[in-house]
């Protein structure tokens, strides 16, 4: 193999016509100082592309065109490829055409290479300002190539699994509502977003469903939600054969919140300086743990103590100057207790003989089981979860925080399936190179 055969081989040019000639002085565009590499490109058309003749000799050659086609950084430097394409004429039509190569598209100047390591840039967690940096393209490119490169995502309307997932997060700047709104597949075989909506409101969700097959709403069977009640109006009225499910977390962190609370209002009864407003203040989170995992045999120093104590000693401690407090708090140990075992049976009985035993906050959220509590009950009798969705939602926050926020809905949406896989390339540059 020659050395120019060896130098276009190393940079991933397969067309044969083109012969490397040198590495050029560097070139300086755009305050970028680039490597440039010069190559000629040459053959003997056996057709006129204009008036189709076939008569080689009547196609001579006429100069040369120079195109200054962007390769990916070589050895980490941006990188020029000082393309001389051979013009030629026909007599026939006495039309010019210039020679052809399948490394760059016609009109353009940004190698198939770059735009294939622009499209798997779009799949991971980067902001496309750094992708534009990383291939030495402007934002826009990026932007294009976005848009160009990937098949608009279509939901299927005349199908819909039997478990649903719904759960919202903060939108673009361009939203209709603060609030957007996705939902998936509660199957977690196959878990995957099946769309994301602008907007969470009531009417736009209702409208947005009734696009949806009848049959594909009546072959829902469970939809899991957080304690939202646009969400169960909607269900109601759109699924007519889903059951609503609470979302097990959220019902642990309704009551989670009331102890917190609880726990707060108690300390503003102590000065900031006394020994009991400091010890609720430090061990809030152990009295917010299931005190079947506090430690009851290892002893140790704590701050605040000045005996040995094990961690449930120190819980038990803590919430002992108030009876208010250690009476919420035994509740709230047995209600976790009623959750982890799944006995609806017995947690309906606690909610029920507790309720006028607690704090005021602890009532509150109390109430709110009872008032749901069929949906409550699904939620111990199935195993559904909203965990995959909030994982979802997480990774959605992290691109949002990656790019410093999105004005466009649009593009945020796609850059999200792109990145969960469900939007694949229109273009194969691959097969190209």
């Amino acid at each position: 193999m020659s050395t120019s055969n060896y130098i276009l081989d190393f940079l991933g040019i397969k067309d044969k016509n083109i012969k490397f000639i040198k590495f050029s002085n560097n070139m300086r565009k755009n305050n970028v100082t680039y490597k440039v590499i010069d190559a000629k490109l040459s053959y003997t058309p056996n057709v006129c592309p204009i008036c189709g003749n076939m008569d080689k000799n009547a196609i001579i050659k006429h100069g040369n065109k120079i195109s200054n086609i962007k390769l990916l950084p070589l050895n980490g430097d941006p990188t020029i490829l000082k393309l001389r394409k051979q013009r030629f004429f026909c007599k026939e039509c006495s039309h010019t055409f210039t020679a052809k190569t399948n490394i760059v598209e016609k009109n353009c100047f940004i190698s198939n290479r770059v735009k294939l390591h622009i499209t798997e840039n779009l799949t991971m967690k980067i902001s496309q300002k750094d992708i534009a940096r990383l291939n030495y393209v402007s934002s826009n490119t990026v932007s294009r190539s976005l848009e160009a490169n990937y098949k608009a995502f279509r939901v299927n309307k005349s199908y819909l699994p039997e478990t649903l997932c719904f759960d919202e997060f903060k939108s673009t700047k361009d939203a209709k509502g603060s609030m957007s709104f996705i939902f998936c597949n509660g199957d977690r075989k196959n878990f995957n977003i099946i769309d994301i909506v602008e907007n969470r409101t009531l009417p736009y969700l209702t409208k947005y469903f009734r696009k949806f097959t009848y049959k594909a709403r009546a072959n829902v069977k469970y939809i899991c939600i957080d304690i939202y009640k646009p969400y169960m109006s909607l269900i109601k009225d759109v699924f007519p054969n889903a059951q609503i499910v609470l979302d097990k977390f959220h019902i642990v962190n309704l009551i989670g919140r009331a102890l917190l609370k609880t726990r707060i209002e108690i300390m503003k009864n102590f000065s900031t300086s006394s020994i009991e407003y400091k010890r609720l203040k430090r061990y809030w989170k152990l009295i917010q743990k299931d005190s079947s995992k506090l430690d009851i045999i290892h002893f140790s120093k704590w701050t605040h103590f000045n005996k040995w104590k094990s961690t449930s000693d120190v819980v038990n401690e803590t919430i002992a100057v108030d009876d208010n407090l250690k009476k919420t708090y035994e509740v709230y140990q047995i209600l976790l207790s009623d959750i982890r075992c799944e006995n609806s049976k017995r947690l309906r009985e606690h909610l029920t003989l507790f309720k006028d035993t607690v704090s005021e906050q602890m009532e509150v959220a109390i109430n709110t089981l009872l008032k749901y509590f069929e949906y409550v009950k699904n939620t111990l009798s199935t195993n559904i979860t909203n965990g995959p969705l909030e994982g979802t939602n997480n990774l959605i926050k992290s691109i949002k925080r990656i790019v410093f926020g999105y004005r466009s809905f649009y593009n945020f949406r796609n850059r999200v399936f792109i990145i969960k896989n469900l939007m694949k390339p229109i273009k194969n540059y691959q097969a190209a190179i």
